[in-house]
């Protein structure tokens, strides 16, 4: 199952604000009831469980009575029942969701109170919606419910929606129900998965270049004034970036919905693009939730198309390059190198060659090559090593060594250098960083530390 996001009203040209009626509840939390769910077992042996059952990072309700022994089911029936919604100063309220089946046996069903309180749901009284809703007839293939209206229960406060799962032993359904919410005027047209977007029949570019989409996703790492990026899973092409001046504030985590159109981009004279979102005509924020973890991968294995705009990690890299004048470097696992970019964060103390490193950050292509860009200090974990700039304050290089006669003192940091002959005599005390001396050989010490050298 991919999960479709669904989210607030989005108008052409401008962001609104949609009055929310029951937040969305999309189940990443892997919880039945929090935003104030009620979860009610009438009839049964079994319940309403949360799953991810092919989606690993997209979470969804599921109800089953189906028995792959007996091929049969059990007796149920299950409520899962909203918190109350406010309808008082309603003008247009939608009910919105996704739905999936498989196997044979009863239909799910849509029904609403506007009395029921807590406890049995027999305890109140209940109206079937279930024909104003379109669902999933098999397949396990998701259907969006189309905007189902509420507006019969205007000016009421305690209105409230249930889904009833219910099975007998002739027969067991498997229902899943996922992204329900209520908003003023509904949701618009469901966005497309990120992969649809990045879908290519050949090469790097999207078959959706110049076409205007709406795409939603959880936002992986920003960059003030420019734009973000954002996922909607962690399999490949699930990431994308969209540039839009910086003009909308997010955070990381927020789940966010928007409009542009696509467009491919290549700096310099990379021959292969990266697809973005840009010319941004609208733009929602649904709420802060958790960002998608980064995804473990080898050196090499970044330097892939489907890995585009997605959060990566990799562990155990050795620089192998160390900063140019863009401030790129590059690591290698063994597998194959890397390039690790300043798009986001410049990391300090510059690294040095050899030092082993765990780098975090999405990916990027500009310039001919795949880059990793790292959002922050605590994305540049230093495993072993030491940077540039630490190696300049701690390591004191003498050379050459054997000499002809002039030594070069590297790294001193203008601290006194002391010169001492093979009887312990001082023989030359100075800042200067280029000492000549005659043949023989001696003492040198810097800053605690003492070096034996040899002048031919």
């Amino acid at each position: 199952m991919k999960k479709v996001l669904l989210v607030s009203l989005i108008a052409l040209g401008h962001c609104v604000s949609a009055q929310t009626y029951l937040p969305l509840k999309d189940f990443q939390d892997q919880s039945l009831t929090s935003g104030g769910w009620a979860n009610q077992a009438v009839v049964g042996s079994y319940n309403w469980s949360v799953s991810n059952t092919g989606s690993p990072s997209d979470y969804y309700l599921k109800a089953s009575g189906y028995n792959a022994t007996t091929m049969a089911g059990d007796n149920a029936e299950i409520w899962f029942i909203s918190p109350a919604m406010n309808l008082t100063t309603a003008t247009n309220p939608m009910l919105n969701f996704n739905s999936a089946k498989n196997y044979s046996g009863l239909p799910i069903a849509v029904k609403v109170s506007t009395n029921y309180s807590a406890g049995a749901p027999s305890t109140a009284t209940w109206t079937d919606i279930t024909s104003s809703c379109a669902l999933s007839t098999g397949g396990f293939a998701f259907v969006n419910s189309g905007n189902v209206s509420l507006s019969t229960y205007n000016g009421t406060a305690n209105v409230r929606v249930a889904f009833v799962y219910a099975s007998t032993t002739t027969g067991a359904a498997t229902w899943e129900l996922d992204d329900i919410q209520a908003l003023e005027n509904g949701v618009t047209a469901p966005p497309m998965s990120i992969a649809q977007v990045q879908a290519t029949t050949g090469g790097d570019l999207s078959n959706m270049a110049g076409q205007l989409v709406t795409v939603g996703g959880r936002v992986s790492a920003f960059k003030v004034g420019s734009g973000f990026f954002i996922q909607d899973g962690t399999s490949g092409f699930s990431g994308i970036y969209v540039y839009d001046f910086g003009n909308n504030a997010v955070a990381l985590g927020d789940s966010v919905l928007v409009s542009g159109s696509v467009v491919e981009y290549a700096p310099g004279a990379s021959t292969e693009k990266t697809t973005q979102i840009s010319g941004v005509t609208s733009f929602t924020n649904v709420g802060s939730y958790t960002a998608y973890p980064a995804l473990t991968l080898s050196t090499l294995d970044v330097n892939a198309e489907m890995y585009e705009s997605m959060l990566v990690k990799v562990s155990n890299a050795a620089v192998t390059a160390i900063p140019d004048s863009f401030n790129e470097w590059t690591v290698s696992d063994g597998t194959g190198p890397i390039k690790v970019d300043d798009f986001m964060y410049l990391t300090a103390p510059a690294p040095a060659v050899s030092a082993v490193y765990n780098v975090t950050g999405v990916v990027n292509h500009s310039f001919a090559a795949f880059k990793i860009l790292p959002r922050n200090a605590a994305d540049v974990e230093l495993v072993f090593g030491a940077g540039l700039d630490e190696e300049a304050s701690e390591e004191i290089v003498i050379y050459p060594n054997p000499s002809n006669g002039v030594i070069n003192v590297k790294n001193a940091n203008n601290a006194t250098i002391d010169v001492y002959n093979t009887l312990g005599a001082k023989v030359l005390s100075t800042k200067q960083t280029q000492i000549t001396l005659k043949s023989g050989l001696y003492l040198i010490q810097v800053e605690g530390k003492t070096f034996r050298v040899f002048v031919k």
